[in-house]
């Protein structure tokens, strides 16, 4: 007869490790290794079921892409109009800032000889320290009538040093064909060139003129008298703005304060900076060193006098955040479709699984960690071939119609920023894990017959 033998085995025992082990994040919270260990297997699973599930799982990811994608390209276009608006108003017209004599930004255009800044020597030199700072233009801005053969059109009489006004002028933005201040014909004004004048493309065509014709501009002085001056067109110039080209004129500054006897003054000295988000910190750094000098004067920004900036601005953040809306709640409907249909056919595994002892928290849990991964893969894949599309669409250099206020012919420019990235991934984030609540809750609270026998 055979005998098994029984052998004693030797007693060897392990340290047990406590469940409750706590660990501490660099957070600041808690979390027991029990716990993180089953958020870990969870995560695993989801993984996994992502993975097996692929035909599903690729229409998912296919609408969180295309949402990313959509959303950057519309927001980086939007972003480069409001810029591209900004920096040419900027540069063909008011500078970063505006110092003038105190009041002269709300009554300076009905009283312009109150106004005057008779030492603008010193203004100019206390700006010129500020290391933001690039340069400044002298400004004398009057109205008067100007006379050709054919009519006469009463015009805005921009006078300023030639040289500055060129040098501000010249800035020509990422995605535009032409500079701010465009000569269209001709060419522009020169410091040495007394009586010469440029005029808006629309003032050109009213009067009827062209390069090297004369004509007569006739002006009020401060005492009442009316006097006026020859000058001869040397130029024809072009900004985004058409209501300023159909009314302006540029002339030399010389010029001008001989004609209205008021030399060496002028009603502002536009500050141009070296980038636009150092407006207000400049403007509260010279608002100081002018009061410590006691100089009662008045800084304005370019973005307190651009009204049709905010209005364009206003307009295009509203469209965009239409459209962030309509997009999320494509989204929101495309992946909640989804996740039904992927939860109908694996309505007998839940069941399985909340048989052999799931509760109801862990299948929850487990559908939601499949929504999590999906979105940051799809997130994240979308904000990679948006910005490649946007690389690859300004790189084209398709034309653009010109703004409705304007005739300058610009380029498709896909403006990225930070802000816009985490303002898509939130969105599409967000409408991804929000799509996956009610399905996952529906399918963690199904009876377990019902589960089991579902077809």
């Amino acid at each position: 007869m055979l005998r098994i033998l029984k052998l004693p085995l030797p007693d060897i025992s392990f340290p047990e490790i406590p469940r409750d082990l706590e660990l501490r994040g660099i957070w600041g919270g808690r979390m027991t290794t029990s716990a993180l260990a089953r958020l870990g297997k969870t995560f695993q699973i989801a993984f996994r079921n992502i993975c097996r599930n692929r035909r599903r799982s690729m229409l998912t990811l296919m609408t969180l892409v295309l949402g990313s994608t959509g959303l950057i390209l519309i927001g980086g276009f939007f972003d480069n109009l409001i810029l591209s608006l900004r920096e040419q108003y900027i540069h063909s017209l008011t500078g970063h800032l505006q110092v003038s004599a105190q009041g002269y930004y709300d009554k300076g255009a009905s009283s312009p000889f109150k106004y005057l800044l008779k030492n603008s020597s010193q203004v100019e030199d206390v700006a010129a320290k500020n290391p933001h700072v690039r340069y400044t233009v002298p400004v004398l801005k009057m109205s008067g009538m100007v006379s050709s053969e054919e009519t006469s059109v009463a015009v805005i009489v921009f006078a300023s040093d030639p040289d500055k006004l060129n040098k501000m002028g010249s800035y020509q933005h990422v995605n535009e064909k032409q500079s701010s201040i465009h000569i269209r014909e001709g060419k522009a004004l020169s410091s040495d060139d007394r009586y010469g004048a440029v005029l808006g493309q629309g003032l050109m065509k009213s009067l009827g003129l062209k390069v090297g014709d004369s004509f007569n501009l006739i002006s009020t002085r401060e005492a009442g008298a009316i006097d006026g001056m020859t000058l001869t067109v040397r130029g024809v110039f072009q900004t985004i703005f058409k209501d300023y080209d159909d009314r302006a004129i540029q002339i030399n500054l010389t010029a001008a304060q001989s004609l209205w006897a008021i030399p060496d003054q002028i009603h502002n000295l536009l500050v141009v900076l070296d980038e636009t988000e150092n407006t207000e910190g400049v403007k509260a750094a010279l608002l100081s060193q002018f009061q410590g000098a006691g100089q009662q004067l008045e800084v304005v920004t370019w973005e307190e006098q651009g009204h049709y900036v905010r209005q364009a601005k206003a307009l295009l953040q509203k469209i965009f955040h239409t459209l962030l809306v309509i997009i999320a709640f494509i989204v929101f409907f495309s992946i909640a479709n989804t996740i039904n249909m992927v939860l109908f056919e694996r309505m007998r595994e839940f069941g399985t699984m909340m048989a052999i002892g799931a509760n109801h928290r862990s299948v929850f849990w487990m559908i939601f960690a499949e929504a999590i991964l999906l979105g940051l893969i799809g997130s994240t894949l979308g904000l990679l071939v948006g910005w490649g599309f946007s690389e690859l669409v300004t790189a084209l250099k398709l034309e653009l119609p010109p703004p409705p206020q304007g005739n300058n012919i610009a380029y498709v420019v896909i403006a990225l920023s930070p802000s816009l990235f985490l303002l898509t991934f939130a969105t599409v984030m967000v409408s991804n894990l929000l799509s996956a609540i009610l399905p996952a809750y529906r399918a963690s609270h199904i009876k377990i017959v019902n589960a089991l026998g579902y077809v």
